[in-house]
């Protein structure tokens, strides 16, 4: 009885470390850096929290180094708010096919990430796991966002700083499309040489009527 007991506690003791280690896969990875090379040559830098938002930062690093990203646009611009990326049809209906799971306190996920100006954050539809691949950066402060969109980074430098309000001074139509194209070149993400996997969700297929 005393053997079966001391398996049982050894037991405990495993999967409470395995459950630890899935909570926080990257405790000793350092932070990620986005850089955002538009086709003018300018550039974004970003620190991406990894502790904060992992799976997040994980999905971004895989649509980024897979040259996703690369020749899109910033089809959204809110002059003094943000601008927004990451969508093919560049009308806020893309995805990468399917979706994350949103790391918001709204969607009880603790992540205490202020949307403050140069806030780099995922983009979604109402429902909260509905993130996908586009993302927005904010030019003005709006800790309103704070709980409802996932965070997931900062601007590094001054250089961003003024890329961010090069692009978001643009002209824009009623839909807030930029009236001169504001093209992403590229977008890499040095991941200091460790694995980010992300975990998706899969998007129902639509039955035929």
């Amino acid at each position: 009885m005393k053997r079966l007991f001391a398996v049982l506690c050894v037991l405990c003791l495993l999967f409470t470390l395995t459950g630890c280690q899935q909570k926080d896969p990257y405790k000793d990875v350092p932070n990620p850096i986005a850089t955002i090379t538009m086709q003018n040559g300018s550039v974004m830098r970003f620190e991406l929290y990894l502790a904060v938002a992992p799976n997040t930062v994980a999905n971004f690093t895989k649509l980024a180094n897979d040259g996703y990203y690369d020749g899109l646009e910033f089809s959204r611009v809110v002059p003094g708010v943000l601008i927004q990326s990451g969508d093919r049809n560049n009308n806020g209906t893309g995805n990468a096919g399917y979706t994350i799971h949103g790391a918001t306190a709204a969607n009880n996920f603790e992540n205490d990430t202020t949307h403050t100006r140069g806030t780099i954050s995922t983009a979604r539809r109402s429902e909260y796991n509905s993130a996908s691949s586009q993302f927005f950066i904010l030019q003005g402060n709006y800790p309103e966002y704070d709980g409802q969109y996932a965070a997931f980074g900062t601007a590094m430098d001054a250089e961003t700083l003024t890329t961010i309000d090069t692009i978001a001074s643009q002209p824009v139509d009623g839909k807030y499309l930029p009236l001169t194209r504001q093209v992403i070149a590229t977008i890499r993400v040095n991941t200091h040489g460790y694995e980010l996997k992300a975990e998706e969700i899969p998007i129902p297929e639509k039955k035929e009527k």
